[in-house]
């Protein structure tokens, strides 16, 4: 759901964003309710990153007959073993 009009409704159980007639869950502010309906709204700042690596790497690999793969590694390093039992 992005680049899409939402509206904020105060009810009973706090606030709600409507988008294309659909309620969101209850938030308990106006704030929270905002932030949660421009979440849906916005483009993300990380789908952004990853359309721009991926560009890069097809760029960069071009002409290549094997698709380019964008992938992370959240693991840092290997286990320490310089330790002795």
């Amino acid at each position: 759901m992005r680049n899409q009009e939402y509206e904020l409704e105060k009810q009973d159980g706090g606030w709600v964003y409507v988008i294309d007639g659909r309620r969101s869950a209850y938030y308990a502010n106006c704030e929270a309710a905002t932030i949660a309906a421009k979440g849906e709204t916005e483009p993300d700042t990380f789908d952004k990153k990853l359309d721009d690596e991926l560009e890069e790497g097809l760029e960069d690999t071009f002409p290549a007959s094997d698709p380019v793969s964008v992938t992370r590694s959240s693991h840092a390093g290997g286990p320490d073993r310089s330790k002795k039992n």
